[in-house]
């Protein structure tokens, strides 16, 4: 797309074009390696155009912080892996879908908290074939680079046919299933729910799917897919998750969920009481991308740092390829 300077008119010729052309639907690749050419869409639009003063200042890539993995590091990550802990893990290789490693409970349903915001967007970018207003680009920037709730709730309720809660809860749910993930939850809240009628649980995630969700993320298997990816490599929320021990070299994507409270599902939720710590990332790494999808109850982010650090030091080869034997 050729870039002019001519006012506001091109402004508006620009917003024109991106609420007529839906998002592309190929294979992801970087589309230029700095800020300000790689928030670009598969049709050319460029997302940093399009944003207002304060979403372009979120549209930034993110690195890893780099903090040394050491030996502590290294004995609690074999921990991690070995001990009977409520933490899960799938390492996937997002270009083939190869799952490299899982813990033998990641489809076990845990609490979701803010990595379900992932499947809100991805509901309603798809429903409206890709396209979005700039407003739009404004609250799904929000709600997944800051994990914005209030953003978060309304963008649900435009999901749904009618604008109410129900109607975006339902839609939500209607992706996820369409989209083939058997078992998780990605709406928000309860539905259906009334007095005297308790309603579904909503918010209830697995590894398993989750990382599923990030190869068809990158695959553009759903409408707007290429919008998500985007927005996902600006992610600010994962400095202390699987950001924190992420060589400074390697760019990240993702989504990140933190909630403490009582288990309001324990029908479907095994667990005695929420202490999610979670993050659903991607590594950009030479020879290609990988997803680290990992959900926590044991209410330390260092757990997640930790084990997300030792996955792709052991698996990934990066810092050498270690290995707890």
């Amino acid at each position: 797309m050729k870039r002019s300077h001519t006012g506001s008119r091109v402004v508006w010729l620009v917003l024109l074009a991106l609420l007529a052309v839906p998002a592309g639907h190929v294979r992801a690749d970087d589309i230029g390696q700095v800020d300000g050419t790689f928030f670009t869409l598969d049709n050319g639009i460029d997302l940093r155009e399009m944003a207002d003063k304060e979403t372009r200042k979120l549209l930034k890539r993110v690195r890893g912080e780099g903090e040394a993995f050491g030996d502590v590091q290294w004995k609690r990550y074999c921990k991690l892996k070995r001990d009977s802990v409520p933490i899960q893990w799938v390492v996937n290789k997002l270009e083939t879908g190869e799952v490299i490693s899982r813990s033998a409970n990641a489809e076990q349903l845990f609490f979701g908290a803010s990595v379900s915001k992932l499947f809100v967007a991805a509901a309603l970018l798809d429903k409206q074939e890709g396209r979005f207003t700039r407003k739009q680009l404004r609250q799904l920037a929000f709600m997944i680079v800051v994990s914005d709730n209030v953003t978060w709730l309304d963008l649900q309720r435009q999901a749904g046919e009618d604008g109410s809660s129900d109607s975006g809860r339902a839609a939500v749910q209607a992706f996820v299933r369409r989209m083939g993930y058997r078992t998780i939850k990605g709406f928000q809240g309860w539905k259906g729910r009334r007095e005297g009628v308790r309603g579904e649980h909503g918010n209830e995630l697995n590894a398993l799917e989750l990382s599923q969700f990030l190869f068809d993320t990158y695959h553009r298997n759903y409408r707007g897919a290429d919008v998500l990816w985007q927005i996902m490599q600006a992610t600010k929320t994962g400095d202390r998750k699987i950001d924190k021990y992420t060589p400074a070299t390697i760019y990240l994507a993702g989504k990140t969920g933190t909630y403490s409270g009582p288990n309001e599902a324990p029908d479907t939720v095994h667990l005695p009481t929420i202490k999610a710590r979670n993050h659903a990332a991607v590594l950009m790494l030479g020879d290609g991308h990988y997803g680290i999808s990992v959900l926590s109850n044991t209410g330390d982010n260092e757990d997640v740092a930790v084990l997300a650090g030792g996955l792709m030091r052991e698996f990934l080869g990066v810092g050498g390829g270690l290995t707890c034997g």
